[in-house]
């Protein structure tokens, strides 16, 4: 096999193994785009009419809570490992690559929409597991460790 091969799949399984690795990270802020402090940012400020602030003010410090809406936490996170949904409940699971369950995510429909179109939004009711998704705890209410 030519040199030039060999150099062309060892750098295409180094991407891949590069890629892979954000998807599967123990840290879950890793996984999302939320990672990057301009998202968080635009998000809050142009798709989040009708959250309270305090949800606001979390969200932009890369942590989730209670009262979130799915986009919020998949624009964090990324998307979960494992889903269950029926008509009343959503439920989000994400693993560690060992399969150790990381946190786990148990979602409701509200009982009044936040905005017209927002009537099928699942909001977050309940963290079970790390609710720092493997991140370290915040320091202040007003400091972000990303």
């Amino acid at each position: 096999m030519k040199l030039s091969h060999l150099c062309v799949l060892g750098v295409s399984a180094l991407m891949f193994w590069a890629c892979a690795s954000r998807y599967s990270s123990p840290i879950l802020i890793e996984r999302g785009e939320g990672r990057k402090e301009y998202e968080r940012e635009y998000f809050a400020v142009k798709e989040s009419m009708g959250i309270d602030k305090r949800l606001k003010d979390v969200f932009k410090q890369g942590y989730i809570e209670e009262g979130m809406t799915n986009d919020m936490v998949n624009l964090l996170w990324g998307p979960p490992d494992h889903e269950k949904t029926n008509d009343k409940t959503s439920i989000w699971e994400y693993y560690t690559r060992e399969g150790k369950l990381i946190t786990r995510l148990i979602w409701k429909h509200p009982d009044q929409a936040r905005l017209k179109g927002y009537e099928n939004e699942w909001i977050l009711e309940k963290i079970e597991g790390d609710r720092y998704g493997g991140s370290p705890a915040p320091t202040s209410k007003h400091s972000s460790n990303y």
